[in-house]
């Protein structure tokens, strides 16, 4: 058998494998966040699924040595490759039904990726059976086979990474990748076997029915970008009225009335701070979604300069079309929150960082010490840091909210603490407000000026007047050490059900 067709089918064997597995994290990502037990799942499984197959390949040429094995081993990897975003929409199912999440992922990702990895881990032994002359010189052509594999790796992985789900899609990219194994496999057939038109229709129908299942049809506005899944939806509130909101993945990111109705959630806190610096002029906020708490900013702080910085450009693109953002002049920074603080020399008065992916995926090096440092170094005399977290106050799932408060003290001795549910235990958003100066205003003496305005007085009963005595274990989050999914563990398997139920509501 020609070795140059051998080198060229490892090298897009190696490719596929990379496509596969990048893939797969984004498969995830909408169903259960893009934490790292998702990471190390859809890892773990498909080095599993590698190593069986390797193992079961090499058994299986071994006593059937014909390109026509070569054939199915291709044609049944990309097969289970394009069912991928098929069976991910019906195992949807499993989110309502299994907890804890660790268990979920581990769960979805067997189901998913396992047999995929376990046929493209059984092309290496099998090529390798055709590309080596005899057992005394293995070792030569084993790492020729290996190199091309790997080289085929790491173009996959790059291309995968900052071309194909960018500007293609991830169902896309799987498609293509599964289409590659299919036309390489055709590469080895041969007249003995019989009715490769029969493959090549199911194979094509298999293409056609997967793409149809993109659980999107309820969305007014869905894009795959280099860093979410975006999805818009509509949605007739009982508290709300119309309102619109901006998903990120598995997150409900952004939540603005269509009638102009205040929610009463942490977006409409910013009046608060005016009490403790009634002079603010340069606003930060990080991280963008809908830009619903910098268009407030704007909106309550006359005259004052808001910058924002999001990541993502698709983020903000679709906050102009479809939040109004565009009537705003709000300067966006399309870069992370701790590069950009890290670059600029801008001094701020105020800093609000909202850029939790979700309360699945939470970004932790904007939570750790040091972080916190890099954003008081880049506050004026008396500014303010302010960070929205997801936590309880008290009980099994308050242990985030217990490293946070005891890292974020570690900066700000001038600080404040705000809730948003009257039951402690409850999770819900929790807003820790810094102060750079050491001239601090009185918990009662704060309460009292908010319930004496108007604008501000809903936020009165939200400043918790009994900070509590936090747990000596509770560790202090570092750039070196921040266990955030360990912290944020009780509440996930508490409350992940209750969240799951009202996401697929939409999809």
């Amino acid at each position: 058998m020609n070795k140059n067709i051998l080198l060229a089918s490892s090298f897009l064997s190696g490719f596929c494998l990379m496509v596969v597995e990048l893939a797969a994290a984004r498969v995830m990502a909408p169903r259960v966040g893009s934490s790292i037990y998702t990471w190390t799942s859809v890892i773990g499984v498909i080095l599993l699924g590698m190593a069986i197959g390797s193992y079961l390949g090499g058994r299986w040429i071994d006593r059937h040595k014909s390109p026509k094995t070569l054939f199915y081993f291709f044609t049944v990897s990309a097969f289970f490759t394009a069912l991928i975003p098929l069976l991910a929409s019906f195992v949807d199912l499993l989110i309502l039904i299994i907890s804890p999440l660790p268990l979920l992922i581990i769960i979805m990702s067997f189901i998913l990726f396992l047999l995929p990895a376990i046929f493209i881990g059984a092309l290496y032994p099998a090529l390798l059976k055709f590309y080596s002359e005899n057992y005394e010189t293995i070792g030569k052509y084993s790492g020729k086979l290996s190199s091309f594999w790997s080289a085929g790796s790491i173009i996959g992985t790059f291309l995968t990474g900052f071309v194909l789900i960018g500007y293609f899609g991830t169902n896309e990219s799987l498609f293509l990748s599964a289409t590659l194994l299919f036309i390489n496999g055709l590469v080895f057939y041969q007249p003995k076997v019989r009715n490769i038109s029969f493959f090549v229709v199911i194979f094509l129908v298999v293409l056609y029915v997967s793409q149809l299942w993109s659980g999107d049809a309820n969305a007014v506005f869905a894009k795959e970008s280099d860093y979410y899944k975006i999805r818009i939806v509509d949605w007739n509130s009982s508290l709300f009225g119309k309102t619109r909101i901006m998903f990120l993945d598995f997150d409900s990111h952004s939540i603005e009335s269509l009638e102009n109705k205040k929610s009463g959630t942490y977006t409409d806190i910013y009046p608060v701070f005016s009490f403790l610096k009634p002079d603010i002029k340069n606003i930060l906020s990080i991280g963008g979604g809908s830009y619903g708490i910098s268009k407030n900013f704007y909106d309550f702080y006359k005259n004052s300069k808001v910058d924002a910085v999001e990541i993502d450009p698709a983020v903000t693109e679709a906050a102009e079309k479809f939040f109004n953002l565009k009537s705003y002049p709000i300067k966006t920074f399309s870069q992370d929150g701790r590069v950009y603080l890290k670059t600029t020399k801008t001094k701020y008065d105020l800093i609000f960082e909202d850029a939790y992916n979700s309360f699945v995926s939470v970004p932790w090096h904007l939570l750790t010490k040091e972080f916190n440092d890099l954003a008081k170094s880049r506050l004026n005399d008396g500014g303010i840091y302010a960070v929205n977290m997801i936590s309880a106050l008290s009980g099994e799932n308050s242990l985030f909210f217990q490293s946070m408060l005891k890292t974020f003290r570690e900066t700000f001795k001038n600080y404040y603490i705000f809730h948003f549910s009257a039951d402690l235990e409850q999770p819900q958003n929790i807003v820790l407000v810094g102060v750079n100066s050491d001239n601090s205003i009185s918990l009662e003496i704060f309460k009292k000026e908010m319930e004496n305005a108007d604008f501000a007085k809903n936020f009165a009963d939200k400043l918790f007047l009994d900070v509590p005595e936090i747990d000596k274990s509770a560790p202090i989050l570092t750039d070196n050490f921040a266990p955030v999914e360990k912290l944020m563990s009780p509440l996930l398997n508490n409350y992940f059900s209750d969240y799951a139920k009202f996401y697929y509501n939409f999809f």
